[in-house]
């Protein structure tokens, strides 16, 4: 009985272990989550990620930005974003031996809404003998259309590291005075794939 019951053990470890091993035609992973640690440091933006991959080696991303600024314009001056973003992008990727992975190219579209309060200057005035600081407060709300490209690696067929870069032209009401109409956004996402 007990050489019985070892065997059933042994054999099903074994077809355990052979059915957890990952294979590179693993077609049954369609979704991955990222986050951008480049904005996070740079910006302050807290950004959430949802890719969803389908065939032939394209995907649909979509992204979340909290406390969103514009592009990284005043980056080392923020006093408060309560801007809010959102992107949807096309990845369409161009390798042949990897899944949803290596170079790509993407369309992209994106809203934001939201004010952004800058320290604009400060000096010191003598006659009260104080430091006199100013702020900006300017709206990044608006609507912007345009293209990236980038690079993803894969590790372990499950973590991802991924480099981007993206242009967007704005388009609709949109403080001009202070914000160039056209946005470079850079990205370092680490992401999970399931």
């Amino acid at each position: 009985m007990k050489k019985s019951l070892l065997a059933v053990v042994m054999l099903f470890a074994v077809f355990n272990m052979n059915a957890q091993e990952p294979s590179d035609d693993d077609l049954s992973k369609t979704s991955e989550i990222s986050t951008n640690l480049l904005d996070l440091v740079v910006a302050g933006t807290l950004n959430v990620n949802y890719e969803r991959l389908f065939d032939k080696n394209q995907s649909l991303f979509l992204s979340a930005n909290f406390f969103d600024t514009y592009g990284y314009y005043d980056a080392g001056y923020l006093e408060e974003s309560t801007a809010l973003s959102f992107k949807a992008a096309y990845n369409i990727y161009f390798s042949k031996e990897k899944d949803h992975a290596g170079f790509f190219f993407y369309p992209q579209l994106k809203v934001r809404t939201g004010e952004v309060t800058v320290r604009d200057y400060y000096y010191y005035d003598s006659e009260i003998d104080s430091t006199v600081e100013e702020e900006f407060k300017y709206d990044v709300g608006g609507f912007s259309a345009g293209f990236g490209i980038g690079h993803k690696w894969m590790f372990s067929n499950k973590f991802t590291l991924t480099l981007n870069g993206d242009i967007a032209r704005n388009l609709g009401n949109f403080d001009t005075d202070y914000l160039d109409n056209i946005e470079l956004r850079f990205g370092v996402n680490f992401g999970y794939r399931f």
